[in-house]
């Protein structure tokens, strides 16, 4: 299901998504609008869940998180719901993709060294259900925008 917004309401979206600390009246000036105005379509945007929450974008790399991997995982269908739970709760791994295809999930991790993917790895070994791993280390970044195209 898809929400229909307007031209006002995507200003507003793309201001927020480059800097959620962006001055209701600055986007109000932008925009030729009231503040009050951008103040009620911030708090409907939010009412009707477009808007998630307001955060903010940490460098990982300062703070010894540089070492980015996926792992492909393969699992028994029968014990894959349990298994995702147990993985949800191991703290390096920042995302999970339940995926078409020749794997089960795709799972996202941030850590600091190869050592801590391995702890990682090992943990999901351990996981009833959980049949097999591949993983594939980020040797850089070629592209990474968390922004939504409006």
């Amino acid at each position: 299901m898809s929400i229909r917004i307007d031209d006002i309401d995507k200003t507003i979206l793309e201001m927020l998504q480059e800097d959620s600390r962006v001055a209701l009246r600055k986007i109000a000036e932008r925009l030729g609008v009231s503040e009050a105005t951008i103040f009620v379509r911030v708090r409907k945007l939010r009412e009707k869940g477009i808007i998630k929450r307001f955060t903010i974008d940490v460098s990982p790399e300062l703070l010894g998180k540089s070492l980015v991997a996926f792992i492909m995982l393969k699992a028994d269908p029968r014990e894959y719901s349990k298994a995702l739970e147990k993985i949800r709760e191991i703290d390096d791994i920042c995302e999970i993709f339940d995926v078409t295809g020749n794997y089960y999930a795709i799972l996202k991790v941030r850590t600091g060294s190869r050592d801590e993917l391995m702890d990682i790895i090992d943990k999901l070994g351990l996981i009833d259900g959980i049949t097999s791993t591949e993983t594939a280390i980020v040797l850089r970044r070629i592209k990474e925008d968390r922004t939504v195209r409006l």
